[in-house]
């Protein structure tokens, strides 16, 4: 099979890693991979802080989690058993959001907003951020998966870019939003065959 599609194919997140350290060339290597992602207008619009240190990482688990549980609390009781179990998960003090993975790799949005923009300029802004480092954040996991390496995108660390001590601890700049987590390391067992998928998908076909 071309090798492109066999590393789509083959692609599955990964949440358990053995303890070994993906050497910072290949960090480097990866970034490089989702800088050559499409971008709107060519606004290459991702900068990314990365981070290896294992007491950092589980650190910045700890906090989302408290953040995510604080959100939960102003929410209130919900019957909703997904925000139920999103809750409990959240409550364990074994849970690590980033699952021990050797890499943790957060991709930040420059943005262009300004308080003179309209809404539908705001919108397209917003549009461009999230389209642009999307599609980075798929050519890093494609990328690691070509060097057998594993990785997962990790919405569970969203609510660190709300948090402003660790946006200066960790450097970013105003004007930056956080718009993807990524973790990456070398999986503990072979990665298993993705599920099939609905093939469906078609609404129509005008030839």
């Amino acid at each position: 099979m071309n090798e492109v599609f066999e590393n789509i194919y083959s692609r599955r997140s990964v949440r358990n890693y053995k303890p070994i350290d993906v050497p910072d060339d290949t960090v480097r290597e990866l970034i490089k991979a989702g800088t050559y992602a499409p971008s709107a207008v060519n606004r290459q619009p991702w900068r990314f802080v990365v981070i290896k240190n294992k007491e950092t990482i589980t650190r910045l688990s700890e906090r989302a989690k408290k953040l995510w549980l604080d959100g939960l609390d102003k929410v209130g009781e919900s019957s909703d058993p997904q925000v139920q179990r999103l809750a409990n998960v959240m409550q364990r003090p074994e849970f690590n959001v980033f699952y021990g993975a050797q890499v943790l790799i957060l991709i930040f949005g420059a943005s262009r907003a300004s308080s003179h923009q309209g809404a539908s300029e705001a919108e397209f802004e917003n549009i461009m951020l999230i389209d642009g480092c999307a599609a980075a954040a798929e050519n890093m996991m494609l990328a690691a998966r070509s060097l057998g390496i594993g990785s997962c995108w990790i919405g569970f660390g969203m609510p660190l870019d709300s948090d402003q001590e660790i946006r200066q601890e960790l450097k970013v700049p105003d004007g930056y939003r956080l718009m993807v987590p990524l973790i990456f390391g070398y999986p503990v067992k072979d990665i298993e065959k993705a599920p099939p998928r609905e093939e469906d998908v078609i609404l129509n076909w005008i030839a």
